[in-house]
């Protein structure tokens, strides 16, 4: 079984961006119910990934998407 890499969180407030077909998005890092949230288009995540999903409608890596260290 492959191990998962642990990534650090980014800070609350963060914003990264992405250009993606000719279009920019944003990723918000906020602060939610649940703890830490990641935001694009107006739509809380509750990773990267689930965030860059949304945009290629494919699997992905969030962390390299948003190039997230």
């Amino acid at each position: 079984m492959p191990k998962h890499k642990s990534h650090p969180k980014p800070s609350i407030g963060s914003k990264f961006t992405k250009l993606y077909k000719g279009k920019s998005y944003t990723l918000e890092v906020i602060k939610s119910a649940s703890g830490v949230a990641y935001r694009t288009k107006g739509i809380d995540f509750l990773s990267p990934t689930a965030a860059a999903k949304s945009l290629t409608n494919n699997e992905v890596n969030g962390w390299r998407f948003w190039r997230i260290n």
